[in-house]
């Protein structure tokens, strides 16, 4: 993804607890924010397709006219040692006729709510399906990982390729171990009797009285947290790679739609390649063709959120 240090861009307004947590030019987002209106929506049953094919569906409308994919649900599958996600539904529409390409002025503002939503979708879902029974613990840093993931804040940066935590950057970083040493007291609570059958000194690091040691071992281990905060920066980017790359595409079909045909093939089959793999490196054991139908899911919600604001429809 190209960089656009020069590129004009309003920030993000940042929500702030009730504490008045120091104001910061990072957005970050409470999940309990950008899901609030997720209760509301009707359930409309499982996604007819895999997650490529339901990509190769969304794209292949937006460029040739092609139908939408039916109205679906994401479900995750029951038994956790954390709480089970509640379904994700969607109602597919022409958001990604829409979007905007890299090099809109939009850019910014539509993908960095897109990865809002996606970072609020991963923690809920991946630590979920992640501790599907206490052996989980045994690894301890992901297991580690994990717990500091699902406490961190979803956020973005200042520029256009900040769409997420970047670990290089040390200011992006100081404030999500702000939030971690925050709020990953409940996560620790929750499995800390599903530790008791581990050794003594490996119990320890999911107790919330030793915080600060865990914390400690958290910015230490290049293994847990850092590699699911870079693994959750590929996916995003790869994700918006292939959404923005659509205005290409759609340009570009008039003129040869059988070579267009063979880059929407290509793109989405590389693109979902490279995102199952980096989900293996931090979920091995999990249903990675669920948490990419999910990715699918909210990526389109967001986009068509934020078409809607962009279009208000006149009364």
């Amino acid at each position: 993804m190209k960089r656009h240090f020069a590129t004009p861009i309003q920030p993000l307004s940042l929500l702030t607890d009730q504490q008045r947590v120091p104001s910061s030019p990072y957005g970050d987002i409470p999940p309990a924010i950008l899901c609030e209106t997720e209760a509301t929506e009707a359930r409309l049953g499982q996604p007819p397709s895999s997650a490529v094919a339901l990509a190769k569906q969304l794209i292949n409308h937006a460029v040739f006219d092609q139908p939408l994919p039916s109205p679906g649900s994401v479900v995750a599958p029951a038994g956790s040692l954390l709480d089970v996600p509640a379904p994700r539904h969607w109602q597919p529409g022409g958001s990604w006729a829409t979007a905007p390409s890299e090099r809109s002025a939009r850019y910014f503002a539509v993908y960095a709510r897109v990865s809002l939503a996606l970072q609020v979708a991963m923690r809920e879902w991946i630590p979920s399906l992640y501790f599907d029974n206490a052996s989980r613990l045994g690894d301890l840093d992901l297991a580690q990982g994990m717990i500091a993931w699902r406490a961190s804040r979803p956020a973005v940066g200042e520029h256009v390729d900040r769409l997420c935590c970047d670990i290089l950057d040390p200011e992006m970083m100081k404030r999500c171990y702000f939030w971690v040493e925050r709020n990953i007291r409940p996560v620790l609570r929750t499995l800390l009797p599903h530790s008791s059958q581990m050794h003594f000194n490996q119990r320890g690091f999911f107790d919330p009285r030793n915080t600060n040691r865990i914390l400690l071992r958290l910015r230490r281990s290049q293994r847990g947290f850092q590699m699911i905060l870079k693994a959750e920066e590929d996916i995003i980017t790869q994700l918006v790679k292939l959404v923005s790359a659509t205005p290409t595409l759609c340009a570009k079909a008039g003129r040869q739609p059988r070579n267009t045909e063979a880059d929407i093939e290509r793109n989405v089959e590389r693109t979902m390649t490279n995102i199952e793999a980096r989900l293996r490196r931090i979920i091995p054991h999990g249903d990675c063709e669920t948490i990419q139908r999910l990715l699918l899911t909210v990526l389109t919600t967001a986009l068509a959120e934020s078409d809607a604001e962009s279009h208000p429809r006149v009364a």
